[in-house]
């Protein structure tokens, strides 16, 4: 039975596939999640249940209570099933015999007839997993939730009763709160269960909240520690922070103090800091022009081809934009691949190198992934059975561009860290929060992004026409990446957009680019449909090399 629903008194479960017999029954609950059958990764050194599989393992812990009580004369035996990264795919072109058709609001799978013949090869890829141990010793031992632990079974009941009452049981926070689902920002008008917690428990008003409480420091530890002794806010905060100045530029310490405490006067350069002499320091490294790029990857979980493992990174599109000595910019290159059922990795290598090669400028990424991605697909060229013509070119390439080699790409991310700090960015330094920060204050950026100057003659792109960047609106500079929220709609829609908050992915972190591929790959599309997610998805990833250009941009006119 698929999805059977199961009352005993107040609690309710519906289990994913539940397996009858006339004197037992099996619990599975199918998960995403990817799992090693090599290296399992369940129980910890220390005899504990890895907290990256706690939450599956005690959804099913609750599911198999419920289903013994409701059924006390059966033997239940309970599994999680989950596809195996260790396991290869015995067939070709196992991600293309499931489809999914959208009729208005419901969603239908297309099974291809192949499916149900091959389906016994590639059922390895599935590991079936009794987490009977695991389960008992979730039962057998309190489980530990903010304000208390206690016996799952009976908190359960007491959660169960409460909800039924509507009796409102009081909050307590915790650390796990910096991560809550239910924190709205203004402007998203919605009810902010985060605003409404704090409220109640810190006696803050919504003001001093948004201005910012421990849950906002970045990479602070011991939250806990200081939520105990009543301390929430940034004022309460700063007094506990060691700032340690043994390396150079910015430590975590320091960028947590001026997070709480503010920028020092000395150091202050208009309301952001900026250590213009590391920055000159790294410049006089680079070698011109300047390459930005950025790429958008999936992990799918149905292989390509025989001989690949379920999540192998797949690399479908970059974007590259470059900086030349005088200053002046362009969007030079691009690359997407989409079409179902092919594999792009080796092309998306093959393209990239096609355009690094002309010259010796400078390579940059932003973060640590473009550097993950190229090894892992260096990894696959080494594959059994993969005859790949120029696989020592493509390998010797990844190399030289990659950690260690002679043009290795340079971080910006990590530059970042070290030598800027702005208020606004909540001490992160992903480029969708330094962007803004930077667009806020610099005023080269303005004057010059202020006019409809970015995909003209003058600074040439290929998915944009007469586009103004820097638009301000209620004396505010317009985040530029705003304007994703709208691109991820023609990508996504609406449905798509609502299974992204579910899933708590920021459509500003990529995670739309990543479902716009699988829909690409899986999906019934018309050729317009297709054409329009093909599109923002150009447009989607050319904003992050151009957010790069910008920064650096912003950079290079501050140390001058």
């Amino acid at each position: 039975m698929f999805e059977p629903a199961i009352r005993y008194n107040n609690l309710f479960i519906r289990v994913d596939v539940l397996v009858k017999r006339e004197t037992s029954m099996e619990l599975v609950e199918v998960k995403a999640k990817s799992y090693d059958s090599k290296n399992p990764e369940i129980i910890g050194a220390r005899g504990g249940l890895l907290a990256g599989m706690l939450p599956y393992l005690q959804d099913v812990a609750f599911q198999k209570y419920v289903l013994s009580k409701a059924y006390p004369n059966k033997v239940i035996t309970s599994y999680l099933m989950m596809p195996d990264k260790a396991v290869e795919s015995s067939i070709d072109g196992l991600n293309q015999l499931f489809k999914v058709r959208r009729a208005q609001k419901t969603i239908e799978v297309e099974v291809n007839q192949k499916a149900y013949e091959v389906i016994n090869q590639a059922g390895e890829l599935l590991a079936k997993v009794n987490v009977d141990t695991y389960v008992n010793m979730i039962l057998s031992k309190p489980i530990e939730f903010p304000d208390g632990e206690g016996y799952l079974p009976a908190i359960a009941e007491l959660w169960a009763h409460e909800y039924r009452e509507d009796k409102k049981i009081p909050p307590h926070l915790s650390s796990s709160c910096k991560d809550c689902e239910f924190r709205a920002f203004e402007g998203d008008g919605l009810v902010s269960g985060y605003h409404e917690c704090l409220r109640e428990v810190t006696k803050l008003t919504d003001a001093q909240i948004n201005d910012g409480t421990i849950f906002d420091i970045s990479g602070l530890r011991g939250k806990d520690k200081y939520l105990d002794q009543g301390l929430f806010t940034f004022k309460h905060i700063q007094p506990h922070i060691n700032v340690k100045d043994d390396k150079e530029g910015l430590s975590l310490s320091q960028r947590q103090y001026m997070q709480c405490a503010g920028i020092p006067p000395e150091h202050d350069k208009g309301g952001f800091y900026l250590d213009t002499e590391l920055i000159k320091a790294e410049m006089r490294r680079w070698v011109y022009p300047l390459h930005m790029i950025d790429f958008e990857t999936s992990t799918i979980a149905l292989p390509f081809f025989k001989g690949m493992r379920p999540y192998e990174m797949i690399g479908f599109q970059f974007s590259h934009h470059i900086i030349r000595e005088d200053g002046s910019v362009e969007h030079v290159g691009e690359y997407i691949h989409t079409e179902p059922g092919q594999f792009p990795n080796f092309d998306f290598v093959r393209e990239l190198k096609k355009q690094l090669e002309k010259d010796n400028g400078t390579i940059f990424r932003w973060a640590t992934h473009e550097n993950t991605v190229l090894n892992a697909i260096s990894s696959q060229m080494d594959k059994e059975g993969i005859d790949i013509p120029d696989k020592v070119e493509l390998q010797e390439f990844i190399a030289t561009i990659t950690k260690g080699g002679k043009r290795a790409m340079v971080d910006l991310n990590d530059l970042a860290k070290a030598a800027y700090f702005h208020p606004q960015t909540f001490g992160r330094t992903s480029i969708k929060k330094v962007l803004p920060a930077v667009l806020a204050t610099s005023v080269y950026l303005k004057d010059k992004y202020s006019l409809p100057i970015y995909g003209t003659k003058e600074l040439p792109s290929h998915n944009f026409k007469d586009k103004t960047w820097w638009v301000e609106e209620g004396g505010e500079v317009v985040d530029p990446y705003e304007s994703l929220k709208t691109i991820a709609k023609e990508m996504l829609g609406d449905e798509g957009l609502n299974a992204l908050a579910r899933e708590e992915i920021e459509i500003a972190e990529g995670g739309a680019a990543s479902m716009a591929y699988g829909r690409l790959q899986f999906e019934d599309l018309t050729k317009q449909d297709r054409m329009q997610i093909e599109n923002a998805l150009l447009r989607y990833c050319e904003l992050d090399t151009l957010a790069m250009v910008m920064v650096v941009e912003a950079w290079r006119e501050w140390c001058n």
